[in-house]
């Protein structure tokens, strides 16, 4: 009995990624816990800017805010702006691996003052110039990410017996 051989070649690692859901779950389970460790030098330089600047960068941000519908974004707790760096995968989206700041007070310390200058925004610049956090460390650990996902893109294919290339 002759077996049945299949060549799937994807190129692109969105498209890839979405194959390796389809026909093999449990090693698209372990391609997204990799894809979370291979993007950890990101996490980890963000989390050191959220650490070096303290329990409350600026003082009304130790207190509680509201928003109009009665959203709280602060009191800013660092511990909480740390744990809230996250690491996404959805194949289905554009950016399909992503690192974002989920906590609320920590995006606005990553973020104000970019759209529009204002004084809470400047008195932020202390710490750099907005994005603070998140896209300097992106920009900063680029090479070893990509060399992380070279090499986990790498270990897939050769799992799976399929060419993968991004």
């Amino acid at each position: 009995m002759s077996g049945v051989t299949m060549k799937t070649e994807v190129i692109g690692i969105r498209d890839a990624v979405k194959e390796l859901k389809k026909l093999e779950p449990a090693l698209f389970k372990e391609f997204r816990k990799e894809a979370v460790t291979a993007l950890k030098p990101i996490t980890l330089n963000a989390q050191a800017t959220l650490n070096n600047a303290g329990p409350a960068p600026l003082s009304g941000m130790a207190r509680k805010w509201t928003t109009k519908t009665g959203r709280q974004i602060f009191p800013y707790v660092q511990s909480k702006a740390v744990r809230g760096v996250k690491v996404s995968l959805r194949p289905s989206k554009a950016a399909f691996l992503t690192v974002q700041q989920k906590d609320a007070s920590g995006a606005i310390f990553d973020i104000a003052g970019r759209s529009s200058s204002n004084r809470f925004g400047q008195a932020l610049d202390k710490y750099g110039k907005a994005s603070r956090s998140m896209w300097p460390a992106a920009d900063a650990k680029q090479d070893e990410v990509r060399r992380n996902l070279a090499d986990l893109v790498g270990k897939v294919a050769s799992k799976t017996q399929t060419k993968l290339r991004f």
